[in-house]
């Protein structure tokens, strides 16, 4: 019966956003962003804090032509005459060849879909496009956001794994660029670097039995392809999530250990916390990530407004970290920001009002960290003129 619930478990946790289900979310918002607001409930519309003078009011239009537009450019003049508007959530900017870039995603009254990444508008689309955003390998964004979890008890197989897994011999190993590595049990999850050159995966070696190892129960490691075997857990363990770090210099990963009663989480460069099934199933918005150094960064379900680096508190802010997408992790992870309801939480416990930032971006570029945030102005003609506009830190 334990091992039936064990499974059941491991079933519950396989369970991710697929493509269609995160085109389905972006099409919800598109529809919520065209629907009429209503001026006390911006905060649904998908335009928090736009400065649109149609349904905030004199007010807010006043505050607009106070605004200096001195450190903006203009990147895009969206058609007033369709009813364009921008999907905000869905605005990035980031690092790219060492040069700022920046896309985002727009509809209109036709439910009509484009893409605009560095002033190159494609489209229309039937469905939402997603950024084709390559960034740079010192780019870091909460959460990683690779498809971490691993469906142990499913019937699907990870396809990575399944691609480069070969059984030589009645033995199993990866093979990788003509090399062999191995022998392997199972082979749970594996991910590959952009230029197919480096591959982190998690494994089975060995366990209580040659079946349940085969099951992917057992001694569990982290391995690559430079001769990385980071043992996870004890000799009991269940692979649960994997991740990299956006340069794809270090891995983490997740165990259940102990017969489920324990969860071991590491890096390849062997920092570990420990935690119990509760972690996982909280109620909070918590979450984990490796960085390019190797260590292990977390925002923990039962107490969100910390950030710990390798389990300690590097960072605290005054209100729960609910949107990993709106907390931006600086080099020096005390001056992290965190952004919520026009307000630049800090991690030093400071708080900054920004009430004329909408879905900020903080990036750091030849040595400056700034706040990024798009501004919009209607034109002589009538159209949206899209602004980039920064807030140096």
């Amino acid at each position: 019966m334990k091992k039936v619930l064990v499974w059941a478990l491991f079933s519950l946790a396989g369970i991710s956003l697929s493509q269609a289900q995160l085109l389905k979310k972006l099409k919800d918002k598109a529809q919520k962003a065209l629907e009429p607001s209503k001026p006390a409930d911006n905060n649904n519309t998908g335009q928090e804090n736009t400065g649109n003078a149609n349904n905030n009011g004199a007010k807010t239009k006043a505050a607009e032509d106070k605004f200096d537009y001195s450190a903006c450019q203009l990147v895009f003049t969206m058609d007033a005459a369709s009813g364009e508007k921008i999907l905000y959530d869905e605005t990035s900017v980031f690092v790219k060849d060492n040069k700022l870039s920046y896309a985002f995603v727009t509809t209109n009254k036709k439910y009509e879909y484009f893409l605009v990444e560095d002033g190159k508008r494609t489209g229309p689309f039937k469905e939402p496009q997603l950024p084709s955003m390559k960034r740079d390998e010192n780019d870091e964004e909460p959460g990683n956001k690779n498809d971490d979890h691993i469906d142990l008890g499913g019937s699907k197989k990870d396809p990575v794994a399944v691609q480069y897994s070969k059984t030589i011999n009645n033995k199993l190993y990866i093979v990788f660029n003509g090399k062999n590595y191995g022998p392997y049990d199972f082979v749970a999850k594996m991910l590959v670097s952009p230029d197919k050159k480096k591959f982190f995966a998690l494994v089975t070696i060995g366990g209580a039995s040659a079946i349940t190892a085969q099951m992917g129960m057992g001694n569990t490691f982290l391995v690559n392809e430079s001769g990385i075997k980071q043992k996870m857990g004890n000799n009991n363990s269940f692979p649960y999530s994997m991740k990299v770090s956006n340069g794809f210099k270090h891995a983490m990963a997740t165990v259940m250990d102990e017969g489920g009663q324990k969860i071991v989480t590491a890096t390849s460069t062997g920092k570990k916390t420990e935690g119990t099934v509760a972690d996982l199933y909280g109620q909070g918005s918590g979450f984990s990530m490796v960085n390019d150094a190797g260590d292990l960064i977390s925002v923990p379900s039962q107490s969100p407004t910390q950030v710990l680096v390798n389990g300690t508190e590097a960072a605290s802010f005054k209100v729960p970290i609910t949107n990993a997408n709106r907390l931006f992790l600086l080099p020096d992870i005390s001056k992290s920001v965190y952004y919520e309801k026009g307000k630049l939480y800090r991690g030093d416990g400071t708080t900054e009002n920004v009430s004329y930032i909408t879905f900020p971006k903080v990036v750091t570029l030849n040595g400056e960290t700034a706040v990024y945030f798009y501004k919009m102005k209607k034109n002589e003609q009538g159209d949206m003129d899209v602004y980039l506009c920064k807030k140096v830190l």
